[in-house]
């Protein structure tokens, strides 16, 4: 979102020129901007103390990637944009905190 945004959007909205299409070029940078603050917020959340509070962060955190992801499967399979970029993005994202969560969960378990 962050290396060719003007030619991802020009892709996806052919008929979009002039302010329309510098709008939507700017959204995408405000998407991508959005989308990168999470994940380092999600990074620097490992070091929170207390168990209980990080399984409930990354509850969320796993929770409303998988949402995204799923909006932009969604949105991809209707045709309405190209969204792979985004896809792959948050799936990552939703995985990795699934899988953190999980762990999270065992070990609050165990104590």
């Amino acid at each position: 979102m962050f290396i060719a945004p003007e030619i991802v959007t020009r892709e996806q909205f052919t008929n979009a020129e002039g302010q329309r299409l510098q709008d939507l070029v700017t959204l995408r940078y405000a998407v991508a901007s959005l989308i990168l603050a999470l994940v380092v917020i999600t990074y620097y959340l490992r070091e929170i103390a207390g168990l209980g509070f990080r399984t409930h962060v990354m509850t969320g955190y796993s929770i409303a990637f998988g949402l995204v992801c799923l909006t932009t499967v969604f949105l991809q399979l209707s045709g309405k944009v190209s969204a792979l970029p985004s896809i792959f993005g948050t799936g990552i994202v939703a995985l990795i905190s699934t899988i953190t969560w999980r762990n999270l969960r065992s070990t609050v378990a165990a104590d």
